[in-house]
Formats: structure tokens, sequence, C-alpha cells
């Protein structure tokens, strides 16, 4: 029984710990001036995004319409081999909500490291230096931790529209899905520094 109390005790505090971060960081809102938003693709359905992808743009529209920064970039491949990308999605919706095609700008990826990859790419070929990340709060703190081993200088605007994020069994079910459909190749995942005081500095999270 000690035994057992031994071996569990410690997933119970990482858990612990990761779920105090998510928390944490999720209500941090840095809304800022910046060069750029971008908003996280998710869920598509058939060319037009899923209710949370919604709020999530709604979101950046409100963002952009702020004058918090000219141009909205839109991220999300094709995980799902429907021939329809989470990019492509909310370009659409965001033109079906007026916002103007010239300040739209799209990169895919299938996870969410490859998409946070291909806006790294973008914004040192605009010559784009700082954006306001939207997603869900549930999410920021990954995110932040890819864009800071990415070398992004982003600022957390999460949104708290979405019904993903006010129904806690939703919200639990969500995160635990990114985990379980996160690709092994494409996962790292190291102790924190709560358990290993060598650990890096910067922690890298699985990928979406």
């Amino acid at each position: 029984m000690l035994l057992a109390l031994v071996l569990v005790l410690p997933a119970l505090l990482w858990a612990t710990y990761v779920a105090a971060q998510v928390v944490t960081d999720g209500e941090r809102d840095d809304t800022r001036l910046a060069d750029a938003i971008v908003v996280l693709g998710t869920t598509e359905y058939s060319g037009w995004p899923s209710r949370p992808f919604g709020a999530r743009l709604d979101h950046a529209l409100s963002l952009y319409e702020e004058g918090l920064a000219p141009v909205v970039i839109v991220a999300g491949g094709d995980p799902e081999g429907d021939s329809y990308a989470e990019a492509a999605a909310g370009v659409r919706y965001l033109e079906h909500q007026g916002l103007p095609p010239d300040a739209l700008l799209t990169v895919q990826g299938n996870n969410m490291y490859e998409n946070l990859a291909e806006v790294k790419a973008l914004t040192k070929r605009e010559g784009l230096e700082t954006v306001l990340l939207v997603s869900e709060r549930f999410h920021i703190l990954r995110s932040l931790i890819m864009d800071e081993d990415l070398d992004i200088q982003a600022y957390a605007s999460p949104t708290s529209t979405s019904p993903t994020d006010h129904n806690p069994a939703s919200r639990f079910y969500a995160t635990y899905e990114r985990w379980r459909l996160t690709p092994p190749t494409c996962s790292v995942l190291v102790t924190p520094p709560l358990f290993s005081p060598s650990a890096p500095s910067k922690l890298k999270w699985p990928y979406e």
C-alpha cells in the first residue's frame, strides 16, 4: 500500500502542478497593441468553423476592430484529411463577418507546433515583431510555451465566449483529447522543476 502511494503521489502532484499552470496562464489577458493577431485553428465542418473555433475568430475580429493590430493570421491545416483547411475556414468566416481580405494571412500545419513554426516564418518575412495570440483559456499555456521555444514575441488574448471554455466537462475532454491525439513523434514531455532541479528552463509541451 505504501509503495503504491509512493508511486502514485508524484503523478498526482505533477497533474496538480499542470492543472494549476493551465488555469493560471489561461486567466492571463495581455491584450495590447501588436503587429498581428494570430488565431489558432481548431475543428471545422465542411469548411465552416466549429463553435469553439468561431469564438476564437470572433475574439480576433473584435481585437482587429479595436485597432490593436492591422492584420489577422489564421493558422490551421487539414489534420483530419477532409480537404478543408482550418485556416481557409477561418478566413471564409472572417470575410463573411466583414473583415477585409487584405487584412488576412494564413499558415497551415498539421499540429499546433507546426502552425506556430509557420507563423514564425511568416512574421519574419513580413517584418512583424509582436503578435496577439488568440485561443481558448485552457489552450494558452501550451501555446505560450511553444511560442517561447520558437522565439515568437507573443501576448495572450484568450476568448471568453467558447462553449468548451464554459463547460467544465467539455473543457476537460477537449484538453484530454489534445493529449490523446498527440502523435508520439511530436511529443516531448519533461519533468517540471518541482521534481527535477536540473530540468531545462523551457518546458516543451505535447504538440497538438
